[in-house]
């Protein structure tokens, strides 16, 4: 059995949940349930596994995530991510990366994906790592999930410009795959391809 790269799970994937949304009205489990694919996808190229998890077998937020907790310890990937959109107004911008306060793994994946979206999409701004603590929004999944997991948060979708740059989902797949392929091989991968 190959061994799992990355798990590329799609937030807002429990029942009755589509998480926030962007200027022209699309949804947070819409956009990246069809971006998880076009990363798994560009990981492929890059000689990567991953698998897409679009289904969270459980209602309310705690009993999904301990579902995909549990889930993903039978996988064993060597890394998780939770794929989201911020949405706060129309001024908000950027990108940012949430991973668990003490998580070695995680922050460096998170640097990792952080350092991709800053050589590969312009127009965005770089709002950095948050460390995560037990009362913080995202918690319950960083904490819970069984190896290194971060949440990406690449843009405001509240923000026309950076919901124009969200559109362009191939090359917002692009950047999450070398964020990705650079952390598991610990090398730089050239943006100029996107």
């Amino acid at each position: 059995m190959t061994a799992l790269d990355v798990a590329l799970c799609v937030g807002h994937s429990r029942l009755g949940d589509s998480g926030a949304t962007s200027t022209d009205g699309t949804n947070e489990w819409d956009y990246n349930s069809k971006l998880a694919k076009s990363i798994a996808q560009q990981l492929v190229t890059l000689g990567r596994t991953s698998v897409v998890i679009d289904k969270y077998e459980a209602s309310g937020y705690s009993a999904a995530i301990r579902w995909l907790a549990a889930d993903l310890k039978t996988r064993s990937p060597k890394v998780a991510i939770e794929l989201h959109f911020n949405a706060a107004g129309s001024t908000a911008t950027g990108h940012e990366w949430l991973c668990w306060h003490n998580s070695t793994g995680g922050y460096s994946m998170a640097q990792s994906l952080d350092q991709a979206f800053r050589g590969c999409v312009s127009g965005l701004t770089a709002r950095g790592i948050k460390k995560r603590t037990a009362s913080d929004r995202g918690s319950l999944f960083l904490r819970l999930t069984p190896c290194p997991a971060v949440i990406g948060e690449p843009f405001f979708g509240s923000n026309p410009n950076d919901w124009a740059i969200g559109k362009e989902t191939e090359r917002i797949a692009h950047a999450y795959a070398i964020g990705i392929h650079g952390w598991l091989g610990n090398m730089s991968v050239d943006c100029s391809t996107h």
